[in-house]
Formats: structure tokens, sequence, C-alpha cells
């Protein structure tokens, strides 16, 4: 493969960075020697603008394309030919036996997996959602790992922040001495209901129902 195939519309940098690269220092040498199926993950790793990366060879040298780059940090331009293992030394416990899965030829899925990462010189918890599917050579053999993934590291604290303030509302309700509750919806659905209020309609089961169906008296008056 010439290093002109690594492409994509808008040539983007890191694309320019693998052109630039010393792969001599790597296990897999100059990309005009790479295996075909290598260079096809890279070029659809290029052309695409989804979060992946591959990792191949004895060492797992690590290429991946822009939409990466953010998740590594202060790694990134520094990760782009290394060993996968060295760029993520602080999660291996985590991530490793899912590599093992993937080069055995097993596929993994992870749907918001906490990693304690260090991309920017100090631990940051986050949470991603990720696939590491094995990546074979011409000759059918697991050469290494692809992965396609995404963080969702904002939506895991939204939905944390979202819980504590529910939480919160409960607890106020809960306390509030005069009756209380929280309709919501064209219907006006209870989400919400205190003590006092519980004892006004009798402790009947009210919560998750339209007001009409939980109280049908009212509702005909």
């Amino acid at each position: 493969m010439r290093t002109a195939d690594i492409r994509s519309d808008a040539e983007t940098k890191v694309a320019s960075l693998i052109k630039q690269h010393d792969w001599d220092g790597s296990s897999l040498g100059q990309p005009e020697s790479w295996p075909q199926p290598l260079r096809t993950i890279v070029q659809l790793m290029m052309d695409s603008r989804f979060p992946m990366f591959v990792a191949w060879g004895t060492d797992l040298t690590l290429i991946y394309n822009e939409a990466y780059a953010p998740i590594l940090g202060a790694k990134h331009p520094g990760a782009l030919g290394s060993p996968f293992q060295a760029v993520w030394a602080e999660i291996w416990t985590d991530i490793g036996p899912l590599a093992a899965k993937a080069l055995a030829g097993e596929a993994s899925w992870l749907d918001d997996m906490p990693l304690t990462m260090r991309r920017h010189g100090y631990d940051e918890q986050t949470w991603f959602t990720f696939s590491y599917s094995p990546a074979h050579d011409e000759t059918g053999r697991v050469a290494g790992l692809f992965c396609a993934c995404t963080e969702t590291t904002e939506k895991v604290l939204a939905v944390r922040q979202n819980a504590a303030e529910r939480l919160r509302l409960e607890q106020l309700f809960g306390e509030a001495p005069a009756f209380m509750a929280l309709l919501s919806g064209k219907d006006h659905v209870f989400e919400l209901a205190n003590n006092a209020y519980m004892q006004l309609v009798g402790h009947r089961d009210i919560l998750g129902k339209p007001a009409r169906v939980a109280l049908p008296e009212v509702a005909h008056e």
C-alpha cells in the first residue's frame, strides 16, 4: 500500500501523521508492506467519523482515526504506532482480558464500562461503550483487534445527577407536612406523592397512573 492510499475526502491530521510516522520502529514496518486486511481496516477508519482503532501485530501496534484522538487526550499523538498495552497501561487490568478474548477469536461488547484513565496527567473516572472484535490477516489468523467506541461519561454523569435530584425531591416531598403530589404529561400521571397526600387518598396505588385512573371519583366530578 502506498502511504498516499491512507486518505479521506478531507485529509485529517491523524491521516497525515500516519503518513509521516517512522514505522520502521514498529513491528508493522512501512505501510507498503502491511497486509491487505490491515490496509482495509485503516482505510475504513480514516473515512469514518466514529472513534475507532486497530491494534495489530505481535505487540498490538496502535493505529487510530481522527475521532479517537480526543479520547487519548495528552497521549496523542505519541500513542500512534505504540504498543496498545503501553498506551493504556493504567486500565490494562480492565481491558487486557477483553483484548485477550478478541485475540482468541471472541468478540466483546461493553455498555457504559467504567474506566479510570490517566490521559491528562491525572486519574479520571470515565465510562465507555465499545466493542473489541478479532482482526484477521489474509490467512484467516487473528492478527489483532479492532475497536469501535464512544465515550459515555457525560451521559452516565447526567443520569446519576438526575437520579440524585429526584432522590432529593422525593425526600423534600416526604418531609413536607402539606398535601403534595407531582403529576406530569397531558394525562396527569402521578410521579410523586408525599405521605400526607397518600393518607388523603387512602394509600391507594396511584404512582405511575393517570389521575383519572388513580382517582376516578375525582375525574368524574
